[in-house]
């Protein structure tokens, strides 16, 4: 496995993921806008801690695009697993979104963050369950 020519295509798919999930955070899928005093409330809150955790996401992606370890990988795509979910609980578990169901924070950010978060949970994990087998098989 360490000669496939492929090994940096998990890391790209995975920092391609993690650049729109925070492009679309910072843009089109982003929470609503102040309140009218200034203050901000849960969605925008929310949208920066998935910011945050999107930019360690892209941090762990590039890593795992010049990896050449084997252990490394699999640690790398196990950490971009856990993310993902941690990702995809963001917005309306851990951080409870506010309380106007048509706001564009629940019509379009939470859906978005889930779908991408499932995606990088997805992508990470069958990389590591296929890295895993491997290891197995000999």
């Amino acid at each position: 496995m360490n000669n496939d020519k492929a090994q940096p295509l998990v890391g790209i798919m995975l920092t391609a993921l993690s650049a729109l999930l925070i492009t679309g955070v910072l843009t089109f899928a982003g929470p609503c806008a102040m309140h009218g005093d200034g203050s901000m409330g849960s969605c925008y809150w929310a949208a920066r801690a998935v910011l945050g955790t999107g930019i360690v996401l892209v941090v762990i992606a590039l890593v795992r695009v010049f990896e050449r370890d084997e252990g490394e990988r699999r640690g790398l795509s196990f950490a971009a697993a856990c993310l993902g979910v941690l990702v995809a609980c963001m917005p309306g578990v851990i951080i409870e979104l506010c309380a106007a169901q048509t706001m564009r924070c629940h019509v379009v950010m939470h859906p978005f963050v889930i779908f991408l978060g499932v995606i990088i949970a997805l992508v990470g994990g069958t990389d590591l369950v296929l890295r895993l087998r491997a290891i197995f098989k000999r």
